[in-house]
């Protein structure tokens, strides 16, 4: 770390001697010259970014900050500012010089949701000229969740979100498709840092979201913008008296979908048809038994508060807040909390010098069985027999009733006392300082360090072996230390000249170093179980076992950025960007990623004038290329342990007992993304009406993949090499309606993406979800979307042993077409055309990748009420049902369908013959299922307390309000959820029997004072 320091300041000692330079250069006489300041707002009075402002008459201008703020030289001490935005009225203020200023334009001027958040700045949208989409605070603040992320889905086209049911587990977010056989996940950037989760953040303290998609959007991060971005703002101050604000909401959690497994009379008919006997006579007789979801199963409760203070003066502006989320997970047992603080705050200092820091710190727990564990819960839930109590008569715990079977609800209850507690602080403290009126330095330095403790006690327990048995007590600890700091100095320059041109340059360096470490323990047989008592030392000698691991990750950077607008019609924006990575070797260290976009505002063109029905018209084009780096350390490097058995050499040195245990790749680069954007804006009706269309080419090349040794090599991992690719290609839009009629006013939005995912080249590899193998449930290969499901395809049922023997005769080795096929089994499609099935029959049985992804969003007011709804859907995606055709035992429960099975005298159906370890078990389209589902995705009613009646208790704003969340899906999948989330690419639609997503139901209020 201090290396990677060292370096940082000597590449940016130039620069910064640089800025020094200028600083102490005498400027000229400014004795005739005044700075004016001041602040630009909406009719609500909310701060108004990106407005120009410039001097009548006079050359230059600026542009209004984030915080809507302004600072310009009047050159003659007074005259006329002109303050205009997004081709609206121009309005005129004339300025004595004295300051500072407020500025508040006419409400149909335009408002917040027109200046968007950018890479290192803010833009207008009418500037934009890549694809970015954009969410304000209060469509995140709708959704019910620990993790902000999870507002997205179905408000951004082109971002599919998949929830994870298990508190405190983050959705898998992916963008515009999946591009890389490694890591999809896309960068967050939360206040200038850069982050690779925001599960930390409270929900309302976020001001806005921007998802970047295109390269325009996102080669300002470079390597780190392969899977696009997701640029993150929080609230900060106000001018103003102190504004204090509480918003509180208490709920619970349900499940919106239940798996209908049997129950006992069921159960007992299933078994008597799959063993062929009559184990049981009477199956009626036997009731519903136990249910085992209802009883491992509950009504989570959900609570969500914070409490903020916002305000500021001329020179100083600050927002503070804390809030708490609890949150019971519909599973026993699985529970998460957090605590959260934020201070933003921002100091003017002088005229021209300001300092500021986004600080936050959250102290989170998730308790109860963790992933691995929770499958196996999972799917016991659905093969436990209801035949079986929960307890015995003794109260003891009972077996399932084979030994691979275990009991659910024990395996929750002795996974309760497992718990996560991450303590994580994010932060950065910056200066901005005005050199000359345009041009800025700003430097900002940040920190993102996270504690991680998993501690787990599990006691001494036999429920069954060897399966559910633990003969002696045991303490699992683990401590996480993973930090980073990101310092970044950066040079703006933004110049109107004339009325016709405006310039807007940006450079900058930066570099980040990251260092993790892990430490984890294992004690066995404490000598008590008390609480207090579970520490590691309380193990005997040689009951306990340490392992440690530590790395280290260096980067960095070089930015530049060019927008340049010609009378607000001609648009234009170059980015490049240089990044050095500790992660690649000295050959290919550093990659190199340009972008180039334009735009025309057709609309503004004289031709158009006439058609006063066009109210916006704008198209865009892109092309850029973004990177990829997101693999393990040390890859350009060899791998060695102690081995008593071997010597080695290395670098010419003679070394005794060690020997090497993985390959080395010194020429591993980036894994490259190249991507290329058409949109189109418009809006008319006086823009109640808008729509913006994009299409995308999106390109990965020199895919970062492991190759394997030839030979099948034993003893030595093989590592990294660069080959093959990947293309997404589709569309997005999204069309919005607003309007008002009086005193009622509504809105309608609907947006959708669609994108088809090939895989160009992996190298004349085969990539399956585990191993190199065939024989894999997912596949990856040429002219194949990735992490398609691989299998064989069913063709029908055999319904009698005449049919059998027709098919034997279709080929002339005397060979059976289907190996022990019986009437009442699954016909597999005969591929490859021999006659007979093996495995070369195996094909393309479904794809994991939806077809089209959208939302609809409705939205009504009257008076004081206000109303939303929000709909959406994915479709065209299969997923592999690992639960509902596991059949490993006579003796397992299943689902309802099989109530259906083929039997001699119920031969119309589509469900096999039911029996265990038969060729119906085996990898085919039997086991792929429509995963296609539209949802409600939320509901909510809020009604404003009349103001009269507030100004009486002097409290500026109160609205309370009921919310549902997830309350209704429609689907035929027979899973729990067809929200399968999956992080691998190559396990994407595979549902392991996971935590199922959960629908809430909430009543909150909202209090301004």
């Amino acid at each position: 770390m201090k290396k990677s320091l060292f370096l940082y300041l000597q590449a940016c000692c130039p620069a910064l001697l640089f800025f020094l330079c200028v600083l102490l250069i005498p400027g000229k006489d400014y004795a005739q010259e005044k700075t004016v300041t001041g602040i630009v707002k909406d009719s609500s009075g909310n701060p108004l970014p990106g407005v120009r402002v410039t001097v009548k008459n006079a050359k230059g201008g600026t542009i209004t900050s984030a915080e809507g703020k302004f600072s310009i030289v009047v050159p003659d001490s007074k005259g006329v500012l002109v303050f205009n935005m997004m081709g609206s009225a121009t309005q005129e203020l004339f300025t004595d010089g004295s300051g500072p200023l407020s500025v508040t334009l006419r409400s149909e001027a335009v408002g917040l949701q027109d200046v968007v958040v950018v890479g290192y700045g803010v833009q207008r949208r009418s500037d934009l000229t890549g694809a970015v989409t954009s969410l304000k605070a209060a469509d995140i603040t709708k959704i019910s969740g620990s993790n902000a992320a999870e507002a997205l889905q179905g408000k951004a086209p082109g971002v599919q979100i998949l929830n994870v049911g298990q508190p405190g587990n983050a959705p898998v977010v992916r963008i515009r498709g999946i591009g890389t056989n490694g890591d999809p996940n896309p960068l967050y950037v939360v206040d200038g840092m850069f982050v690779n989760d925001i599960q930390y953040l409270n929900s309302h303290d976020i001001a806005s979201m921007e998802i970047l998609k295109d390269a325009s959007a996102t080669a300002i991060y470079g390597s780190r913008g392969a899977n696009g971005v997701i640029l993150v703002t929080t609230k900060k101050g106000k001018n103003g008296k102190p504004v204090f604000n509480f918003s509180g909401s208490e709920g619970f959690q349900f499940l919106t979908r239940r798996y209908k497994v049997a129950d006992a009379s069921q159960y007992a008919t299933l078994q008597n048809m799959i063993t062929g006997t009559s184990t049981y006579p009477d199956p009626a007789s036997l009731g519903k038994g136990t249910n085992w979801l209802d009883e491992s199963t509950q009504k989570g409760w959900v609570r969500d508060y914070q409490l903020s203070i916002a305000g500021g003066s001329e020179n100083v502006s600050y927002n503070i807040s804390g809030g708490y989320f609890k949150q019971q997970g519909v599973m026993k047992f699985t529970d998460y909390d957090r605590f959260t603080l934020r201070a933003n705050n921002e100091y003017r200092l002088s005229k021209r010098l300001k300092i500021g820091h986004n600080l936050s710190m959250s102290n989170s727990n998730i308790t109860g069985v963790g992933s691995s564990a929770g499958a196996r819960v999972f799917n016991a839930l659905v093969r436990v027999s209801p035949l079986i109590k929960v307890y015995d008569d003794n109260g003891n715990f009972n077996p399932g009733q084979d030994p691979d079977i275990i009991n659910p609800y024990a395996a929750l209850y002795y996974g309760k006392d497992a718990n996560n507690n991450s303590l994580r602080f994010v932060g950065n403290g910056w200066l901005n300082y005005e050199i000359i009126p345009g041009l800025a330095f700003r430097s900002s330095y940040g920190i993102d360090y996270a504690y991680d403790r998993y501690h787990y006690f599990e006691p001494a327990y036999t429920i069954s072996s060897p399966n559910q048995i633990h003969a002696n007590n045991s303490l699992t600890e683990n401590h996480v230390n993973n930090k980073t700091w990101l310092w970044e100095n950066t040079l703006s320059y933004d110049k109107q000249i004339g009325n016709d041109h405006h310039l807007n340059l940006l450079a900058g360096i930066t570099a980040q170093d990251g260092y993790y470490n892990k430490l984890e323990g294992v004690g066995q047989n404490l000598a008590f179980d008390y609480p207090d008592y579970q520490y590691l030392g309380a193990a005997p000698a040689g009951g306990v076992s340490v392992t440690s691991q530590a790395y280290s990750e260096s980067m960095l950077s070089y930015l530049f950025r060019a927008n340049y607008s010609f009378k607000d019609k001609y648009l234009f924006t170059g980015t490049f960007r240089a990044d050095g990575s500790s992660k690649f070797g000295p050959n290919n260290r550093y990659g190199y990623f340009p972008s180039v976009a334009v735009g025309w505002r057709v609309s503004e063109e004289d031709f158009m004038r006439k058609l006063s029905w066009v109210d916006n018209l704008k198209l865009r084009a892109s092309w850029g290329q973004v990177g990829n780096n997101k693999i393990n350390n040390y890859i350009a490097y060899s791998s060695v342990i102690q081995d008593p058995v071997y010597n080695a050499l290395f670098n010419g040195v003679y070394y005794s007992n060690g020997t090497v245990v993985s390959t080395a790749n010194p020429n591993i680069k980036w894994e490259r993304t190249e991507q290329t954007d058409l949109g189109i804006e418009f809006a008319t009706l006086k823009k109640r009406l808008s729509i913006e269309f994009d299409y995308f080419n999106r390109v990965t090349k020199d895919l970062l993949l492991i190759i394997p040794i030839p030979g099948g090599s034993t003893g030595i991992t093989p590592t990294y090499s660069n080959i093959g690719s990947i293309r997404n290609r589709g569309f997005e839009f999204l069309v919005n309606w607003n309007d008002h009629i009086g005193d009622f006013s509504y809105g309608v939005t609907f947006s959708g993406s669609t994108y088809k995912n090939t895989v160009l080249n992996f190298g004349n590899q085969i990539i399956t979800g585990s191993q190199w193998m065939s024989g894999s449930v997912h596949r990856g290969e040429k002219g194949q979307p990735i992490g398609y499901f691989y299998g064989y395809k069913v063709a029908g049922i055999f319904q009698s042993d005449a049919q059998i023997a027709e098919y034997n005769n279709k080929n002339d080795q005397g060979k059976p077409y289907q190996a022990n096929a019986k009437p009442g089994d699954l016909i597999y499609a005969d591929i490859d055309g021999d006659g007979y099935i093996t495995g070369n029959d195996q094909t393309n049985i479904g794809s994991p990748h939806p077809k089209f992804i959208g939302g609809l969003t409705l939205t009504a007011a009257y008076k004081n009420f206000d109303f939303a709804i929000d709909i959406m859907g994915s479709f065209g995606a299969k997923i592999w049902n690992s639960a509902r055709n596991q059949i490993n035992s006579a003796n397992t429960n299943l689902h309802v369908d099989w109530l259906n099975a083929w039997t001699p005298t119920n031969t119309n159906t589509d469900m096999p013959r039911l029996a265990a370890n038969t060729s119906n078990s085996w990898g085919s389209s039997f086991n792929v299922q429509d995963g296609s589902y539209g949802k409600i995705r939320n509901v909510e009613l809020g009604y404003h307390l009349s103001s009269e009646l507030l100004n009486r208790i002097r409290i500026s704003n109160l609205r309370l309000y009921i919310n549902l969340t997830n309350p209704l899906y429609i689907t035929k999948y027979k899973g729990f959820s067809p929200e399968v989330a999956n992080v691998s690419p190559l396990e994407m639609g595979t549902d392991f029997s996971t935590y199922p997503v959960s629908g809430t139901a909430r009543i909150g209020a909202n209090l301004t004072f």
